[in-house]
């Protein structure tokens, strides 16, 4: 029967490697397409890993704490397949290139046999040492001199994961974070704010009030086709709408998104409280990786008067809660909805806000 590797999936454009956080599988174990089989961590978040296949687990070649380069397998499954990797998780590379496999036979016998030999006089000559191209590339990006490097590995080749840091994994999400705040600027965005009033109750939990909210804001763009569009390359194009929720986790703030299909039903409540409940401690699922067209930032609960947050592509929308004042039963909250200035204007925007407040007073009153 064919061998399949399950391999470090590639979960952003910028992913190269990921650390493994969990093997949830053992040798023997029968794996099923769909199954969440390891739990894997980049710079900000970690994430559930997913079999694209079925079959049985007859070796582990991974272990928590290790750093991995997209595409090196976590484990191998013996599968019913003709296609030994059969696409697994979508554009995941091959492990290593041939030529950096066969570099090993240089070794002397006296380092390779010893566990983790370091490398006593390094060559002078950075394009001598054995070191894989994700590394140098990683290298260079940092200013560390490759010739430095101690690699870990018996077999001398330098990894990803033998690179000097050049920050803690708080940085890195925060140097992540930079990047993308840059994109904003390729967004003429404005934001109006109102003071919202009515008679209802809004959930104390934010989970449960992030559901409320969508349901709401949701209902209010579907109504004002507008704010469901986005501009792309000089024309008006139709978004499947996503939303995400911002939460606080252990490495800071993350915006996990949340397709909005179903979001009328008890099956969708559940999910997106499940969704925030995991993004909380830092693990979420690669389908709520992806981009969202709107998103709900609900900051309510500093007390603060109101926010202005900004828009990322591909969002052409966003409401953002500041006070939040209630009184035997009588809500009243500022929102602020961003928008997209090519998709809309100050005055499509105060009318959605008046639709807003009437589907949240239904809502909150339990009427949808």
């Amino acid at each position: 029967m064919p061998r399949t590797p399950v391999v470090m999936p590639k979960m952003s454009m910028t992913m190269t490697e990921g650390e493994v956080v969990e093997i949830l599988v053992t040798v023997g174990q029968k794996v099923s397409a769909g199954d969440v089989v390891a739990v894997v961590g980049t710079d900000k978040t970690d994430m559930e890993v997913e079999s694209d296949h079925e079959g049985e687990v007859v070796e582990i070649s991974s272990a928590p704490g290790q750093v991995l380069e997209v595409g090196a397998p976590l484990f191998v499954l013996e599968t019913e397949g003709e296609d030994l990797l059969a696409g697994m998780f979508g554009d995941a590379e091959p492990a290593a290139p041939a030529e950096e496999t066969v570099a090993p036979a240089a070794i002397p016998p006296a380092a390779s046999a010893a566990p983790n030999p370091p490398v006593a006089h390094p060559p002078a000559d950075a394009q001598s040492v054995l070191a894989m191209p994700g590394a140098r590339k990683l290298a260079e990006e940092w200013g560390v001199d490759i010739t430095q490097v101690v690699p870990a590995s018996p077999a001398g080749i330098i990894k990803q994961s033998d690179i000097p840091a050049s920050g803690s994994r708080e940085e890195k999400a925060r140097e992540q974070i930079a990047t993308v705040v840059n994109t904003s600027m390729h967004i003429p965005q404005f934001s109006i704010t109102k003071q919202i009033k009515f008679k209802g109750k809004l959930a104390e939990d934010a989970a449960e009030r992030f559901v409320q909210l969508a349901r709401a804001w949701v209902g209010t763009i579907r109504s004002h086709t507008k704010f469901t569009q986005q501009y792309v390359n000089g024309s008006f194009a139709p978004a499947n709408v996503r939303v995400a929720a911002l939460v606080r986790s252990p490495l800071g703030y993350v915006s996990p998104a949340i397709d909005a299909a179903g979001i009328e039903t008890d099956a969708w409540k559940q999910k997106a409280i499940s969704l925030i409940s995991s993004a909380k401690e830092n693990r979420i699922a690669v389908e709520n990786l992806g981009d969202a067209s709107t998103s709900i930032t609900d900051l309510s609960e500093f007390g603060i008067k109101s926010a202005n947050t900004l828009l990322f592509p591909p969002q052409s929308s966003g409401i953002n809660i500041g006070s939040l004042k209630v009184d035997n039963h009588k809500v009243a909250l500022e929102v602020t909805l961003v928008a997209d200035h090519r998709i809309a204007d100050p005055g499509d925007a105060a009318e959605a806000l008046l639709t807003f407040e009437q589907l949240l007073r239904e809502v909150a009153n339990g009427d949808s």
